[in-house]
């Protein structure tokens, strides 16, 4: 079910009206059903791996409870225990070993149920890239279930909490089955943590008007983003080659990161719109990232809940473990006491971008791409305290406009090198785009660059589209709560703007010659 048809909205509105009917103790029931007839439509072997996934994540859960409460009886015993070892050694390594044995079955119990979920997505995901490598052979015919990677790290992350003895394991196997099946993250995410969701889909919600308005809102603002800007500005990606002008490669690269910072926040507003309906809220997946300063901040306002993900359950266990101690040893001896702190957190940094960037696609690009914002944020790590040194000395105001201007521009560049990577399918044309774009920046003729590719009005459409972009940017940039206020503002003041949303998605996004509804970037992930 495409969340950008018409029939995704009438289903909506459906869920939305029966669950604020029913009563209130039940109204998870219907968040339930409603995500089973959504799954559904993906097909049933999508819905059979959910499940199973699920069922794994729920019993090995329970099960590394129970350890976890036998565990901390046998710790506490063998303090008690300790106390009288002078008069009873035998009882007390007795007690000792117990809670060492316990302590390995629940780490095996972890790498068993955690192992199980990624090796299959792994497999999905990336065998017939590997098999490539060897053989020219046909490939399997391998369904890849519909939010595959989402459902998989919600479930794993709930695991890891499990163990660590951060959330209470859920009791009931259909409430577990909601929150790892939970309809409007299907598709876009986020990748919401159990704690965060549960307790918000388990208790029935009564129907609010703001909250109502404001999902209305957060909803039509996503295919705003969508519908007018990302999908016509999808033509030119695939239009750019090494022919082109200097120029207009860098322009379709700066395009394709706005093309793609739209499809995937649009389609993640869509999705928070749905659940706000629902009294919900979903973890916020982007804050406004080409306001960025670094490109840590850029990473950290975009595809939020990914890189918590990847900072809660991989950079901490890198960085904590034995490995991340000598790490820390080794980086004192390499690079000084004070840069040698941060060797653990740069090497945590690059595996965990090596690992997003193989997550978005099986090739070699993406590989280069992770490895390259990997090093970029490292070295970065691993230079601060030299950094901090220098500003000092040369009394350098981080709170000063041209700074901030010039940090803007730098983290732009940055980034910018990285799409490089992201727009094309092999290293040699990456690197063949960007020699290209230092050379031809003749500008005769420029705007028959565009028109050859689509309509004059297409351009138009979207470049006002993308004025709007900026201006309603930098209000949540100052005022982060606007879309609220906006819902309780009068409505003289509201409906302009949902008037202007609408008519702006029907007529510039819904109609006209070649319509497409472009397929989310995302979507496959």
């Amino acid at each position: 079910m495409n969340i950008l048809s018409l029939e995704f909205v009438v289903f909506v509105l459906a869920t939305v009206i029966v669950y604020y009917i029913v009563p209130l103790k039940i109204r998870w029931c219907v968040l339930l059903a409603a995500s089973g007839v959504f799954y559904g439509f993906a097909g049933w072997q999508g819905s059979l791996w959910l499940v199973l996934t699920a069922a794994l994540s729920y019993g090995s859960s329970i099960w590394q409870h129970n350890l976890l409460l036998k565990e901390r009886a046998a710790a506490a015993a063998e303090e008690a225990g300790a106390e009288t070892a002078s008069s009873a050694p035998a009882e007390a390594d007795k007690k000792v070993c117990a809670s060492r044995k316990i302590k390995i079955y629940r780490k095996l119990l972890l790498a068993a149920s955690i192992i199980l979920p990624l090796g299959a997505m792994a497999f999905s995901k990336y065998f017939d890239a590997i098999r490539a490598l060897f053989t020219s052979s046909p490939g399997l015919a391998i369904i890849v279930p519909l939010g595959l990677s989402y459902f998989t790290f919600q479930c794993v992350g709930y695991m890891i909490d499990i163990y660590r003895g951060k959330a209470e394991p859920a009791r009931n196997p259909l409430k577990f089955l909601l929150f790892a099946s939970f309809f409007p993250q299907m598709t876009q995410g986020p990748i919401a943590q159990y704690t965060q969701l549960m307790p918000q889909l388990e208790e029935g919600h009564r129907f609010d008007p703001d909250n109502f308005t404001a999902g209305v809102q957060i909803a039509l603002w996503g295919l705003f983003k969508k519908m007018i800007i990302a999908d016509n500005l999808a033509a030119v990606n695939s239009a750019v080659s090494t022919n082109n002008r200097g120029w207009f490669i860098l322009l379709s690269v700066i395009i394709y990161l706005i093309r793609l910072y739209c499809d995937f926040s649009g389609g993640m507003d869509v999705i928070r719109g749905a659940a706000k309906m629902l009294g919900i809220d979903m973890a916020e997946n982007f804050r406004r990232p080409f306001f960025s300063f670094s490109v840590a901040e850029y990473w950290r306002r975009w595809h939020i809940s990914l890189g918590n993900w990847f900072r809660n359950y991989v950079f901490y266990t890198i960085t904590t473990s034995g490995f991340g101690i000598w790490l820390a040893k080794a980086g004192k001896k390499l690079f000084g006491k004070k840069a040698g702190r941060y060797f653990p957190a740069t090497i945590s940094t690059i595996v965990i971008f090596f690992l997003i960037g193989i997550w978005h696609v099986a090739n070699l690009n993406a590989v280069l791409y992770g490895l390259y914002f990997g090093l970029t944020m490292g070295i970065e790590l691993l230079l601060e305290p030299a950094f901090k040194k220098l500003k000092k000395k040369f009394r350098v105001n981080e709170k000063n406009v041209f700074w901030k201007a010039f940090t803007l521009v730098r983290t732009w560049i940055l980034v910018l090198l990285a799409q490089y990577f992201a727009i094309t399918a092999t290293p040699k044309e990456a690197f063949g785009l960007l020699g290209a774009t230092f050379r031809n920046w003749s500008f005769a003729n420029g705007w028959a660059q565009f028109t050859d590719i689509t309509y004059a009005i297409v351009w138009k459409v979207a470049g006002l589209a993308v004025v709007v972009l900026i201006i309603v940017d930098i209000i949540c940039e100052r005022k982060p709560d606007i879309n609220m206020k906006l819902a309780r503002a009068p409505f003289y003041v509201r409906w302009p703007v949902l008037i202007f949303l609408i008519l702006a998605i029907v007529i510039f996004g819904c109609y006209g010659a070649d319509y497409d509804a472009t397929a989310f970037l995302y979507t496959h992930f």
